[in-house]
């Protein structure tokens, strides 16, 4: 594993959420623009020409170039190709040891900090309010002072823990207990309350 590698790992064991450095999608230029020569360093760094680079991400290099200026910015699903495309270090939406997920953490070519990217868009934010989960609870009681919880709300700290040790134990479990849990909780989400007293 190179530096930016060792780097990256131990950034993701040393914190528990992510202060976002950058936000980027609409309305958010200078994020946007930072970002764009975030991803152009990296290209820099690979050695790779804009259109070469453009390229290999099906791009056309005016598009690209509008990406590292700032005046577009690549939807998430996108930013695979550039870490492929550039060798560039980075994670995409891993779970971290608090239960965040950050959309990005990228290793930035110019001082080897780890740089950590929330994206957003209208259809994404559009998405994340039509899914309007349910409200936090405390020890499984619902508290009706609390206003309803949406899944891109960040989780309480004790929701967070929580959740970083359901996933840490959901990556040991064998086949069958994962069905068995997803079983549970489905039935916990269609009708609350009776699938914890099976």
């Amino acid at each position: 594993m190179d530096d930016g590698g060792r780097q990256l790992d131990a950034h993701l064991q040393a914190f528990e959420r992510p202060p976002y450095d950058l936000t980027v999608g609409p309305g958010r230029e200078s994020d946007n623009r930072q970002f764009g020569e975030l991803l152009e360093r990296l290209r820099w760094k690979a050695g790779i020409s804009r259109a070469d680079a453009a390229a290999k991400l099906g791009f056309s290099s005016e598009y690209l170039r509008l990406i590292e200026v700032g005046k577009r910015t690549p939807a998430l699903g996108q930013v695979p190709k550039f870490l492929d495309a550039y060798g560039a270090d980075g994670e995409i939406e891993g779970v971290q040891p608090g239960g965040e997920r950050p959309d990005l953490i990228v290793i930035d070519p110019l001082n080897d900090e780890p740089v950590v990217v929330e994206f957003i868009s209208r259809i994404r934010e559009a998405r994340r309010i039509a899914l309007d989960g349910p409200p936090d609870e405390v020890d499984g009681q619902v508290d009706p002072g609390q206003p309803k919880r949406r899944p891109h709300d960040r989780p309480s700290a004790i929701r967070a823990v929580e959740l970083g040790m359901v996933v840490s134990l959901l990556t040991q479990a064998d086949d069958s207990t994962l069905r068995k849990i997803r079983e549970i909780l489905e039935g916990e989400i269609d009708h609350p309350g009776r699938a914890s007293s099976r």
